[in-house]
């Protein structure tokens, strides 16, 4: 197309008479060659518009997902901040206050309550009496009860944490 165009325009500037008229098969070539182009902007058209459909739906669910997770965040945050509130909905009447209710299966006896570990150098005291935790776990109960009892001496306010309990 670009060529006919220069022949015919260079033709004109030079003479500065039109050309003699082109054949129809110089034509049609060219009208053919003009529908391929056409028709080859149409496929990048439709190519173009399915990628910024599918960008979009991309956004969406992402956009889903993280108004989900901040439910999910904002619901978390709400048992956290209150979970005195959620346990009493949940707990009957007759049921026994948190602190007094068992915690999980306990341990299997000759095992320490914390990790299960079946052998240990020496057995020590946890919170469920003597001889119920391994070494190390009875060293790292022993150390942060002492910490919360230090804390509370001083006139600190006690520490969020508790020593673990199996």
């Amino acid at each position: 197309m670009l060529d006919f165009t220069r022949r015919f325009g260079d033709h004109l500037y030079q003479t500065g008479h039109p050309a003699p008229l082109p054949e129809l098969r110089e034509i049609d070539d060219i009208i053919a060659v003009g529908r391929s182009q056409a028709a080859s902007l149409h496929k990048l058209r439709d190519i173009v518009l399915q990628q910024q459909q599918q960008q979009q739906q991309q956004q969406q669910q992402q956009q889903h997902r993280q108004n989900r997770q901040q439910s999910y965040s904002q619901q978390y945050q709400q048992k956290v901040s209150d979970p005195q509130d959620s346990s009493r909905s949940a707990q009957s009447p007759r049921t026994a206050p948190d602190s007094k209710r068992r915690r999980g299966r306990a341990a299997p006896p000759g095992r320490c309550h914390s990790c299960h570990r079946a052998e240990t150098p020496e057995w020590r005291r946890g919170p469920d009496g003597a001889r119920t935790l391994c070494n190390a776990c009875g060293l790292h109960y022993a150390k942060l009860t002492r910490k919360q009892q230090m804390g509370g001496k001083v006139g600190q306010t006690t520490p969020k944490w508790r020593p673990k309990e199996g």
